[in-house]
């Protein structure tokens, strides 16, 4: 009965430790705000409190999510992400132009293995990534990387469930950055290998490989390079192999590779983002 006594009572310290940092923390405060329900503020709407952190990394690479993308949200549940994928890209509707054409209007894939509520301009696959058969499904919805909708960017916020052994579930989440990056070595648009200066000149909006860039994004990435071709977003947790990783599986492939840790990241979890840009397409003497 005094082992019962002494679980319990940890177990209700460790709870009252996760309630006093849910309260603390500014992003989950603004996500749960009692206007939330029926503010028109994005920020008070998301689903989760990670699409906060694809805000930030938008905000510094805007041709990540701007305006026309294609793009896939892996591991999407519940949502946040795929949230601020559409937001930024675009509706599912006629475009501008007025003609409804692919590149004029954003498109959203969300996958996840767990059900997710609709979202108004999403398309939701659900089902395990790591299957042919749902990866073959993805590659249908978007027309593949040489068809018409090409991805322009693939997100992977993706977290395998946690077993509580460190050893693997860090390998567990190198494995998902794998599939991943497999994933949009198929799909995603070739590009060149040269950055082309972003945000120069009088301040309007900026160009992205033809694709307007919001005024507000383009501001922030002011003298940033924007590489042509495809772009990708892969969550990843401190692993003795990532270096290796980044080097064979990335960096062929891309004009650029990044990691970025968001500020929106709690300060004691190791993951961290890699941020691809310019699919340059298979390096010299390889097949996707």
């Amino acid at each position: 009965m005094r082992a019962s006594t002494r679980l319990w009572k940890s177990s209700s310290g460790s709870s009252n430790r996760w309630l006093a940092r849910q309260q603390q923390d500014p992003y989950v405060r603004l996500r749960t705000s009692p206007s939330s329900s029926s503010s028109s503020s994005p920020a008070e709407s998301y689903r989760s409190r990670s699409a906060f952190k694809l805000v930030s990394l938008a905000a510094k690479y805007p041709a990540l999510l701007s305006r026309g993308k294609a793009v896939v949200d892996l591991g999407a549940a519940p949502g946040g992400w795929s949230q601020v994928a559409i937001n930024r890209s675009g509706s599912s509707g006629p475009g501008s132009d007025g003609e409804g054409g692919a590149r004029s209007r954003g498109k959203v894939i969300a996958v996840d293995i767990s059900p997710m509520e609709p979202i108004p301009g999403v398309s939701i696959l659900k089902g395990d990534f790591l299957t042919l058969g749902v990866q073959r499904r993805v590659r249908e919805m978007v027309g593949g990387r040489g068809g018409e909708r090409g991805v322009d960017t693939v997100l992977s916020d993706m977290m395998a469930p946690m077993s509580g052994v460190r050893g693997r579930d860090v390998q567990a989440s190198l494995d998902l950055c794998g599939a991943a990056a497999e994933f949009g070595r198929e799909v995603l648009v070739v590009g060149g290998q040269e950055g082309e200066d972003h945000g120069h000149g009088d301040g309007g909006p900026a160009e992205a490989h033809g694709e307007e860039v919001k005024k507000t994004e383009g501001k922030i990435a002011k003298g940033r390079k924007v590489y042509p071709g495809g772009n990708m977003v892969l969550k990843f947790f401190a692993h003795p192999d990532l270096e290796a990783f980044r080097k064979e599986e990335l960096e062929p492939w891309f004009a650029k590779v990044s990691v970025e840790k968001p500020k929106e990241s709690r300060s004691e979890s190791s993951e961290a983002y890699f941020i691809c840009q310019g699919f340059k397409g298979p390096p010299t003497g390889q097949k996707t």
